[in-house]
């Protein structure tokens, strides 16, 4: 039998924000993407708008996720990451904070790969500073269908050790 020409990578993941389970997600699972920043050197007397050059701005990491288990108290945690009311178990958020820095308050997303035969890759991914994006919008429907939840999250940059040089990074993975 002849190897085949692609070797797919897949595999379900586990979540946790702040050590809290995100519980199981939709099919879609767990969806990063990236926004890379640049300032285009677009307008001159010799080209137009022809774009010549770009300047490197940064970047932008977020993570998509659809919650299926509205009672995981990541969720929960995560819907109320500014304050919540009492236990961590309903949602009941605070209006409390106003003014306060975003990173007082963003915690550690970790992500696991399930299947170990043959590896996922990444095995983890680990976001030190995440939290709920801003400006995003979260809804579900208040119906006798199930709960879905679906959640943006944001991942602010952090100092990580990175092989032998610390480095900042808005994750990492293994």
């Amino acid at each position: 039998m002849a190897a085949g020409i692609v070797v797919p990578i897949s595999g379900p993941y586990t979540g946790t924000f702040n050590a809290l389970a995100l519980g199981t997600q939709g099919d879609d699972g767990y969806e990063l993407s990236c926004i890379l920043q640049g300032q285009e050197v677009n307008a001159s007397d010799a080209y137009g708008q022809t774009l010549v050059e770009a300047i490197w701005r940064g970047f932008n990491w977020r993570c998509r996720l659809r919650g299926l288990e509205f009672n995981k108290t990541g969720l929960l945690s995560l819907l109320q990451m500014f304050g919540q009311s009492g236990a961590n178990t309903t949602l009941t958020p605070q209006l409390t904070a106003i003014g306060d820095r975003w990173t007082n308050y963003a915690k550690a997303l970790l992500l696991t790969a399930i299947l170990g035969n043959p590896p996922t890759m990444p095995q983890t991914l680990t976001a030190t500073n995440a939290g709920f994006a801003p400006n995003s919008q979260s809804s579900f429907n208040l119906t006798s269908k199930m709960r879905e939840v679906p959640i943006e999250m944001v991942f602010l940059p952090y100092q990580a050790v990175v092989g032998s040089s610390t480095i900042i990074v808005p994750f990492t993975t293994t």
